[in-house]
């Protein structure tokens, strides 16, 4: 793992916002000793009425970050910067603008704290990215670009946005993706990309010790009707709303829980009396509440978008040796024909309920609980940022 580094670090999301690998990486490269500088999502796209809280909260945070300089600490050696920013890929006088106000400050920031070749890692292809890495690199810092998303298909500027990630590409050190066919399009006659799949922290999934009898249930979720078929994260735009109604109505007497943030209406779920919206938990907490699900599911949309989507959830499903179904998406499928650990279903309703009860039969075997564990682990994210520093280490 590497030490002693000044990292900063070009986030896609907010460090408040559901975890995901953006904050575990973080968490980690600090606890190593690192210093991060965080630097909350400056979008790809301009925001609309729907983001109007979310706007209003950032405004917040960096009022109240003033006191401290601009930057907040979150914890040891993790410092959040909520920069005001104008949306990406706009005219010459939004990006001077963007310049002068977030570049400016996030300078005074960094010689406050008296950043010196840092590592810049990024997980936005834009230009302001691009205009954050050319004003702190230094002939001894590296660039890591980590591509978490086909972020064409969430900017109406997808032109600009591509020629902004080959450009990109051609200024970093190294280029990390999530799935193979990403690392693919992001690979040149110069430079292969790594893949880096979405990992999970093993020491939160605990294995289950039946003897201690531990019935931590905060929720009442072992109070439902059984079987239990679980969903954790977030209710966004990739879930298939209409399967996961449909799902619930043809088995009224299956609970179905779902443990997330409502990231838009789930108003075709909330009229169903079967299915248990519980909302967002602590991270730290889920695999207490995870042990009462029979069968975990992923019920996402499998369109053209989904094509580079790996969800997260899969592995911290099997990490907590969960059986599980999830929609056929390309990179789930490349997933089970290589592990054959799980269950894939078109989004149907009679497929995926057959699939659903196929596991049933299986979900609480020890064997196969140990080997769902196994599997997961092989994408413990320990291991996998050490493997990221080795290639770190050989550019430092």
């Amino acid at each position: 793992m590497i030490t002693g580094r000044d990292i900063i670090y070009i986030s896609s999301i907010e460090w408040d916002f559901l975890w995901q690998a953006h904050q575990e990486i973080a968490r980690r490269l600090a606890a190593a000793g690192n210093r991060v500088l965080y630097i909350e999502n400056t979008g790809v796209r301009a925001p609309g009425l729907k983001d109007t809280k979310r706007v209003a909260s950032r405004l917040g945070r960096w009022l109240g970050a003033q006191r401290a300089g601009g930057a907040r600490e979150v914890t040891k050696n993790i410092f959040v910067y909520s920069p005001l920013v104008l949306p990406p890929f706009g005219s010459a006088w939004q990006r001077f603008v963007n310049r002068r106000v977030c570049l400016r400050q996030l300078e005074r920031i960094s010689r406050a704290m008296g950043i010196k070749d840092p590592l810049l890692w990024t997980y936005l292809p834009t230009d302001t990215a691009l205009d954050i890495i050319r004003s702190h690199r230094t002939d001894r810092s590296v660039v890591v670009y980590y591509n978490c998303a086909d972020f064409s298909n969430l900017t109406p500027k997808a032109k600009q946005l591509e020629k902004s990630q080959q450009e990109l590409v051609h200024h970093s050190d190294l280029v990390f993706a999530t799935c193979s066919e990403m690392a693919a399009r992001l690979s040149s006659n110069t430079r292969s990309a790594h893949v880096f799949p979405p990992g999970v922290d093993m020491a939160a999934f605990p294995e289950e010790d039946t003897k201690t009898g531990d019935r931590f249930d905060p929720l009442n979720i072992s109070m439902l009707p059984q079987p239990i078929i679980g969903y954790v994260g977030g209710l966004h735009r990739l879930v298939d709303y209409d399967l996961v109604a449909a799902l619930a109505k043809a088995r009224p007497s299956w609970s179905w829980v779902f443990l997330g943030t409502h990231q838009l209406s789930v108003e075709k779920l909330e009229g169903v009396p079967n299915i248990h919206l519980l909302g967002e938990q602590p991270h730290e907490q889920l695999a207490g509440h995870m042990r009462f699900f029979d069968v975990c599911i992923v019920p996402y949309l499998n369109t053209r978008e989904m094509t580079t989507i790996v969800p997260t959830k899969i592995n911290e499903y099997l990490a907590a040796g969960k059986a599980v179904v999830s929609t056929s998406l390309p990179t789930v499928a490349a997933f089970n024909a290589e592990y054959h650990v799980l269950s894939t279903s078109i989004p149907s309703a009679p497929d995926f309920l057959r699939a659903i009860e196929m596991q049933l039969t299986v979900a609480h075997d020890p064997a196969l609980k140990k080997r769902r564990r196994e599997v997961a682990a092989r994408a413990d994210w320990e291991m996998q940022i050490e493997e990221m520093s080795i290639l770190i280490e050989e550019h430092l």
